[in-house]
This record gives structure tokens, C-alpha cells and sequence, in this order.
């Protein structure tokens, strides 16, 4: 089953190369210097599609919560990435997306004559609420990016914690550039830079093709590379999700301890159990004063390079403090009885549920 969407993941990407690389009808010669406009597809969707798309993505996310904490399928849940895949990946040419409309709404904050299309503000927050009371929901079951990232995955690698860790950070300063540019420069750098916009479209230059196939590439072995290390809306979800009381819950009974779901995350979010007071003293005040010094440091350096503006400042603080509070939790860590899903890490995929003993109990009956 892993080789056929494997080849097909591969198909896909071949068709979109080819696409990028043939023209529909051949150019004609000119003379005199005459260049070719680039090609630039012309928005189709009225207001109405507008609304009937973002119906059509909020169903897609309540389908998608009840499939995580009610059904408990991951058979329902994978279906249902593939529908938001074709539909709001290659049918909508992934303009239906959270991750960039990011950039609308900030934009349209700052820039009274950048108005924002009340659908566009819908996409934008409604995956943010459902984070907020069921976890990432958005992220397992229906965007597009994630999911043609899971066709690719074959032989998953656990990342060290440590390097898990410090890559996570990457999608917060992603994202305070995004808005930092948005702001001073009115560029939108998250699109500019999708990697896999262009598989969508089966257009645009080969740079972004081959930025695509590099991510689909590393997929085979990380799970999801771009959604754990660089989606700047993952970092937004993970902060609302840490807020969810309602989120991933492994077993249907208490945890047994067995490790089976830890050992089968493909995306190292599950927490293991440790008791309270790990670091010592001396530690714990290096790990404040290093955040301190961190929002400092980075708050002078965002003034001296990007100028004295209010933007250089706060940019330079967004980075110290991202920093900063992965020392600060690393100086206080929780307790911890029972292997759970970390809420900001985990992205809701329900791989784990079939691989407790106490869950394949419920779904048999009884019968272990």
C-alpha cells in the first residue's frame, strides 16, 4: 500500500514538471527584442465560491474532529486528507489555505485600503478555533500541503529530541519575517516561497518545482519536514492547541505504559513519562539568564540591522523571546505519569490510536 501511493505521489510530481515545462500552444517568433509576459493565471472565483469554499473547508474540519475524538479512524482521517488534497490543492490551485491568508489578514490590519474578504478571515481563524477546543485537527486531516507530504512518507526516522527541538523554532521566526515583510515591504514571502504551490498549479519556475521535490524528498524519510520545521500557521496552531482540553488522547483507558504509541509517531510528538524536577538550580538560572540575554541581544540586533524602525525592534524581540521561552520550558519541566500527545507537536493523524492494547481491546469487543 506504501509503494502505491509512493508511485503515485511520484506520478503527480512528474505530470506537474511536465506541465511546467510544455506550453499549450508553441510561442511565436518575434523580432526586435520581443520577450514573452510571463504566464499568470487570472482568478476565476466570485464572491459566492468564495463563501462556498470556506463552507466547504469548515465542514472539512468538523468532519475532521469528529473523525479524530469521536470515530477514532485513522482510515477516515487519511480519506479525508486525500479529498482536501485534489480539492483544495490541485482543484483550487491551493489558494484555499490558512498558511498564506496569514499574510491577508495581517496586511489588511495594518493597511485600511487592503480590505479582507470576510471568507478569507474564515480560513484564516477557523482552523485556529478548532485548535483551540480539538488540537490540529486542520493539520491531519485537511491541509493539502500536509497531505501530499504523507503520500511521500516511507521509512520514518525519529529525529533526535534535541534537534527536534531547535528545528521547531525555524516556523516562529518564518513567521515573524512573513509579517515582518508583509508590514515594511508588502510582500507575501510565505507564498513567494511555498514548495509546493507549483505541484498544484503545474506551473512556475523550476526553482520551486525542485524546492518542492526537495521537501518531498526529505518526506520519505521525515515525516512531514515542512509542517513540523517551517509552516509558520503550525507554529500559530501549536500555540492555540496548548490551550485545547479536548485534544488527542492515545487510549481509551488509562496507559498502560507500553510504549508501542512512542515508538510508532512518526512525528516524535508523543511525551514520554518523567518526574518533576529534573534540572537542578544552577542550570535552571543559566536557562532564564540565556532567555533574558536572548531577547536582549536579539532585540538590539533586529534596531542595527533593519534600522531604527519600530519593525527592526520588534522582530529582533520576536526571535529572542521564541528562543526564550524554549529555555524557560526546558528550565521548568511538568510531570509527567503516562505517554501523551503533546499538544502543540501532535498534528492529529490517529496513527497512534490502533497501536494501544486497550484501543484494538475497544474495537474488538473485548477481545484483546
Amino acid at each position: 500500500m506504501k509503494a502505491t501511493w509512493l508511485l503515485l505521489g511520484l506520478g503527480v510530481t512528474i505530470l506537474a514538471v511536465a506541465a511546467a515545462a510544455e506550453q499549450r500552444f508553441p510561442a511565436p517568433e518575434f523580432e526586435g527584442g520581443y520577450t514573452l509576459p510571463p504566464l499568470v493565471l487570472q482568478p476565476h472565483r466570485t464572491g459566492m465560491w468564495q463563501t462556498l469554499d470556506a463552507l466547504a473547508f469548515g465542514f472539512a474540519l468538523a468532519l475532521g474532529a469528529w473523525l479524530l475524538h469521536v470515530k477514532r479512524s485513522r482510515q477516515g482521517i487519511f480519506l479525508l486528507s486525500l479529498v482536501c488534497l485534489f480539492y483544495f490543492g490541485f482543484f483550487k490551485h491551493g489558494c484555499i489555505c490558512p498558511i498564506g491568508s496569514t499574510q491577508n489578514v495581517v496586511l489588511g490590519m495594518v493597511d485600511a485600503s487592503q480590505p479582507v474578504a470576510l471568507p478569507t478571515i474564515a480560513v484564516f481563524l477557523l482552523p485556529l478555533l478548532a485548535a483551540l477546543f480539538f488540537g490540529r485537527v486542520f493539520c491531519g486531516g485537511v491541509c493539502a500541503l500536509g497531505a501530499i507530504q504523507d503520500l511521500f512518507l516511507w521509512r520514518p526516522i525519529r529525529v533526535p529530541e534535541w534537534l527536534e527541538s531547535a528545528l521547531g523554532l525555524l516556523r516562529y521566526f518564518y513567521l515573524g519575517l512573513a509579517v515582518y515583510f508583509v508590514i515594511a515591504a508588502r510582500r507575501f514571502i510565505i507564498c513567494e516561497y511555498d514548495p509546493f504551490v507549483s505541484l498544484f498549479r503545474f506551473s512556475g519556475p523550476f526553482w520551486k518545482f525542485a524546492l518542492g521535490a526537495g521537501f518531498l524528498a526529505a518526506g520519505l524519510f521525515i515525516a512531514r519536514p515542512y509542517c513540523r520545521y517551517l509552516c509558520p500557521y503550525g507554529g500559530l496552531l501549536a500555540i492555540f492547541a496548548r490551550g485545547s482540553n479536548y485534544t488527542v488522547r492515545i487510549t481509551p483507558k488509562e496507559c498502560s505504559n507500553c510504549t508501542l504509541c512512542d515508538s510508532v509517531c512518526p512525528f516524535s510528538a508523543i511525551d514520554r513519562p518523567r518526574e518533576r524536577g529534573l534540572v537542578g538550580p544552577g542550570a535552571r538560572l543559566a536557562l532564564i539568564l540565556g532567555g533574558v540575554v536572548s531577547i536582549a541581544v536579539f532585540g538590539v540586533a533586529g534596531t542595527l540591522l533593519l534600522g531604527s524602525s519600530v519593525g527592526g525592534l520588534l522582530l529582533g524581540l520576536w526571535f529572542g523571546g521564541v528562543i526564550a521561552s524554549r529555555l524557560f520550558g526546558i528550565a521548568f519541566p511538568g510531570s509527567r505519569a503516562a505517554f501523551e500527545a503533546d499538544k502543540g507537536r501532535c498534528l492529529s493523524c490517529a496513527r497512534c490510536y490502533k497501536w494501544c492494547p486497550y484501543e484494538r481491546e475497544r474495537l474488538e469487543g473485548g477481545r484483546v
